[in-house]
C-alpha cells in the first residue's frame, strides 16, 4: 500500500523543535538532546509523525486485505504516540487504561505494568471516575490481588448505579466484573455492548480506529486470564466493529510481530529507536497534598509527574543505548 508520508516534512518539523536547544555541558550533548527533544513545548512528537489519516488508512488496508501480522504492526505503533509521556503531567495517566487495551490487541503485555503499576491502586479520585474504578479492577486481576479485588468490585458496582459513566463505559466496567465473576454468558452481553457503544461517544476514542479495539483487548485480557474451559464460553461479537477472523487468529498467535510498520529515514532514526521502546513508566505524586488553599479531599488527588516520569524514561533511553551518538 502507499506511503503517503513526506519525510522531508518530518525532518523540518524535527529541526524547529531542535532550533533552540542549547547544550548547556551538564551531560552528554547528545543526551541534552533527547531530553530537551522530550521537554520542548513547541512541537509535539505526534507532529513529527505520520499524520492520523495515514495510520487510519493503513489499518483498514490491513483489514480489507486480512493482513493481521501487519495490522498488529500498524496499531502498536500507532499506539505509541499515546504512549509517549508528556512533561505536564496532571491526570494524563488516564489514558493508560484504554492503551493498555490496544497493548493487548497486539500481544505487548510487558507494557501493561509500566502503563498501569501497582502505585495506581492509591488513586481514589480523578477527573473522570471511570479510570480507577476501570484501573483498580485491572489491577486486581492482572496482578491476582485479591485484597484489591475485594474493594475495587464494590466500588465498580456502585459506580454502576449512577449516571456518571457512559454506555461504553458501562460496558467495559460490566465485563471486568464478570471476567472476576467467570461469568461468561454475561460476558458475551457485555462484550458485544462495548462493541455497539464504540464510536458514539468521541471521549475514549484513540485518534479514530476503524474498529474497537477496546473489545478485542478486553477479548485477549480474558484469554489471558481465564482457565481455558471458561474462556471458550465467551462469544466473539456479531457485529461490524468486531473482526472475528483477527480474533481468532490473535488468539492463535499470542506474541506477534511488533516491529514498527514505518520506518524514518536514516537522519531521523532516532524516532525508530525510541518507537521500538518500552512505554514510559507511570510516576505518581500528590502535588496538592500540603496546599491549605484547597479542600482537603482534593488534597489527596493523585497526579503524574510529567517531568519525573520524562526524566527517568530519558535517563532509561540513554542508558538502553537510545540517542547516543
Amino acid at each position: 500500500m502507499e506511503m503517503q508520508v513526506d519525510p522531508a516534512a518530518l525532518r523540518e518539523k524535527y529541526s524547529r523543535a531542535m532550533e533552540q536547544f542549547t547544550y548547556a555541558g551538564k551531560e552528554p550533548e547528545a543526551k541534552e538532546r533527547l531530553r530537551y527533544l522530550f521537554h520542548s513545548q513547541r512541537v509535539s512528537f505526534s507532529s513529527i509523525a505520520p499524520e492520523w489519516e495515514n495510520w487510519r488508512t493503513w489499518a483498514e488496508a490491513c483489514i480489507e486485505e486480512e493482513d493481521w501480522p501487519g495490522l498488529c504492526r500498524v496499531l502498536s505503533q500507532w499506539d505509541k504516540l499515546l504512549m509517549l509521556p508528556c512533561i505536564y503531567g496532571s491526570y494524563t495517566y488516564e489514558k493508560n487504561f484504554h492503551c493498555a487495551l490496544e497493548c493487548l490487541v497486539t500481544g505487548d503485555v510487558l507494557a501493561i505494568e509500566r502503563l498501569l503499576p501497582p502505585e495506581l491502586a492509591k488513586v481514589k479520585d480523578s477527573h473522570t471516575p471511570f479510570f480507577p474504578a476501570a484501573a483498580h479492577l485491572m489491577l486486581g486481576l492482572w496482578y491476582k490481588d485479591a485484597a484489591v479485588l475485594e474493594w475495587a468490585v464494590p466500588e465498580a458496582e456502585a459506580l454502576l448505579g449512577t449516571k456518571k459513566v457512559n454506555q461504553m463505559e458501562r460496558a467495559m466496567l460490566s465485563f471486568l466484573l464478570d471476567i472476576v465473576g467467570g461469568d461468561m454468558v454475561k460476558g458475551s452481553e457485555d462484550l458485544l455492548a462495548v462493541c455497539k457503544a464504540f464510536g458514539r461517544d468521541k471521549r475514549y476514542v484513540l485518534g479514530a480506529r476503524p474498529f474497537c479495539t477496546y473489545a478485542h483487548g478486553l477479548y485477549c485480557l480474558a484469554q489471558l486470564l481465564l482457565p481455558e474451559e471458561v474462556f471458550d464460553a465467551l462469544e466473539p461479537p456479531d457485529y461490524k466493529s468486531f473482526l472475528p477472523a483477527f480474533a481468532r487468529w490473535r488468539r492463535e498467535n499470542p506474541n506477534p510481530d511488533r516491529s514498527l510498520w514505518y520506518r524514518y529515514p536514516e537522519d531521523l532514526d532516532i524516532f525508530n529507536q525510541i518507537y521500538t521502546a518500552p512505554p514510559a513508566r507511570l510516576v505518581l505524586f500528590q502535588p496538592l497534598l500540603d496546599n491549605p488553599n484547597v479542600k482537603p479531599r482534593e488534597r489527596q488527588h493523585w497526579m503524574a509527574h510529567g517531568v519525573k516520569c520524562v526524566d527517568n524514561y530519558v535517563d532509561e533511553l540513554w542508558n538502553m543505548g537510545i540517542g547516543r551518538e
